[in-house]
């Protein structure tokens, strides 16, 4: 009996000592991580914003004739334009009026129109000809 109550002091002891000798926590290494490489995903076409003179145009009456004529022209007659974007094959232009925004679309090689349109922003309709009654806050 002796023996048998030896035997389970022995068992438990090395219980004890295999639980307690054993490591039970990690060192932690420090990982120095690199810092991330900014990547430049999508680039956006630069815009050119052409900034208006004093004197606002106040009528476009006839603008729908410049279709098929020269960008110049067209700025000759009616001043600069209020907002352009030149991307490569085409450029995008437009002209600001009180309830009214008259876009031109012009071919970059020759300056040559190939669209006008003329959109009431309030009223929510496209206009074929220019006209200051649906154009303006009268």
């Amino acid at each position: 009996m002796n023996l048998v109550k030896l035997s389970k002091y022995f068992i438990y002891i090395s219980f004890l000592v295999i639980v307690s000798g054993c490591e039970t926590t990690d060192v932690e290494e420090k990982v120095i991580k690199p810092e991330p490489v900014p990547k430049i995903i999508y680039t956006p076409e630069v815009e050119e914003i052409i900034e208006q003179d004093d004197e606002i145009v106040e009528h476009f009456k006839g603008i729908e004739l410049f279709l098929n004529k020269s960008l110049n022209d067209l700025i000759l007659k009616y001043g600069k334009v209020d907002f352009s974007k030149i991307e490569s094959v085409y450029e995008f232009h437009r002209f600001n009026t009180d309830d009214c925004r008259v876009f031109i679309q012009n071919r970059s090689i020759d300056k040559t129109i190939i669209n006008i349109t003329i959109y009431n922003y309030k009223n929510n309709l496209f206009i074929e000809k220019y006209s200051k009654d649906l154009c303006s806050d009268i």
